[in-house]
């Protein structure tokens, strides 16, 4: 036997021995680093405060607006907040909030993954005894990516059994939507804003600020990024002045001026001064500077009580001119009043929002009524608020 050939061949295999199993330590050493890093990661994130949160995204909105290949994402996303009524003057960050408001967040989320709004997993549902199921490792690993849920409680109202989600279904009467999504970006993060309004089935309306959605860009999510937290900003447009082409002389103490638009005060009105019903006549509504606009919400006839918004007439119809040539023309509603109704409840129900696709830079806005009808005693045309977004 060839002894001297025999050891070299064991000095090689021991020294490939060697070898791999430094590679092996090599590759342990840098798995855990991998996850030190993501671990890191993790706690940076999670470790940031809100007024963290806050500056981030003021930063973000000194940036000029972009148009992101995942717009639709991002605002599908949104839409689960505002439809989820979570968002408050206080900013909230979704993965800490009471699970009550996790329920009805998790609540939009299941309606987008049953109607596939934006992409999930094709077999995500599955039927269970011919019910609607969705396997919970699923729900788990979905709400996780959606908005950070790290340790999913179930609220009293969701059914989980078996290892197994099952959907509710249900449909409320209000909801929250955020218009003209603007975005923004950075390395790290995506922002959303927009003006964020509550509407019913019923019609009305109210403004209720400007949106701010904050989301952390993430490879690891399916959607690529997930929602970190959001807020309404207490954002209004002044109006500096208003010109009336007419008005109703003043009656007593009461006066009818433009002014009356933009008091805050649903009990006093703007009542045009010609014959008839006032078709043709124009509010002009001058800004306290140029700045972007998306829309007008008009508190339509008298709300002050029963007696004044029925006596008197209303808007019908109107055209908004926001200027270089953005003019909208749409229906105005006819509000809801009983004789025990009360100012606000009358006013809440009378709002109609006339808006734009895309904001405009603009510093005037022109009005014009071009339907109207008369009330039962008067046929002045009466405008109780008009609020610029």
């Amino acid at each position: 036997m060839n002894w001297r050939k025999v050891n070299a061949i064991i000095a090689t295999s021991l020294v490939a021995t060697l070898l791999l199993g430094q590679e092996k330590d090599d590759l342990l050493a840098q798995t855990k680093e991998s996850e030190q890093i993501e671990d890191n990661v993790g706690a940076e994130f999670s470790a940031l405060s809100n007024s963290d949160y806050i500056s981030i995204i003021d930063s973000l909105r000194e940036t000029e607006p972009v148009v992101p290949s995942n717009a639709d994402i991002l605002s599908g996303m949104c839409d689960c907040v505002s439809g989820a009524r979570i968002l408050g003057y206080e900013n909230e960050i979704f993965s800490e909030m009471d699970n009550d408001n996790k329920f009805s967040l998790r609540f939009q989320i299941m309606n987008s993954v049953l109607f596939m709004q934006f992409p999930l997993y094709e077999d995500i549902v599955e039927k269970v005894n011919g019910e609607t199921a969705i396997p919970l490792d699923k729900v788990k690993e979905l709400f996780k990516e959606f908005y950070g849920e790290e340790d999913f409680i179930p609220d009293e109202y969701e059914n989980v059994d078996d290892d197994y989600y099952y959907p509710l279904y249900a449909d409320g009467e209000g909801w929250q939507i955020i218009y003209n999504k603007q975005y923004y970006d950075n390395d790290e993060y995506f922002l959303v804003s927009g003006p964020g309004f509550y509407e019913s089935n019923g019609g009305d309306e109210e403004y209720l600020g400007c949106a701010d959605i904050l989301f952390r860009k993430n490879p690891d999510s399916r959607y690529g990024v997930t929602l970190l937290c959001g807020r309404y900003r207490d954002y209004k447009i002044e109006v500096a002045s208003v010109e009336t082409s007419s008005e109703l002389p003043k009656s007593g103490d009461k006066t009818y001026s433009g002014a009356n638009l933009v008091d805050g005060d649903n009990t006093t009105v703007w009542a045009e001064g010609v014959p008839g019903t006032g078709e043709g006549e124009q509010i002009v509504l001058h800004l306290d500077k140029k700045q972007p606009v998306c829309g007008v919400l008009i508190c339509n006839g008298y709300t002050a009580g029963y007696e004044q918004y029925t006596n008197n007439g209303m808007l019908t119809e109107a055209t908004v001119d926001f200027g270089d040539g953005n003019v909208v023309t749409e229906n105005v509603m006819e509000g809801y009043a009983d004789e025990g109704f009360d100012a606000k409840y009358i006013a809440d129900t009378s709002r109609t929002r006339i808006g734009l696709d895309e904001p405009v830079v603009t510093d005037t806005i022109v009005i014009t009524i071009t339907g109207a009808k008369k009330g039962a005693k008067y046929d002045d045309t009466c405008i109780s608020e008009i609020q610029v977004y």
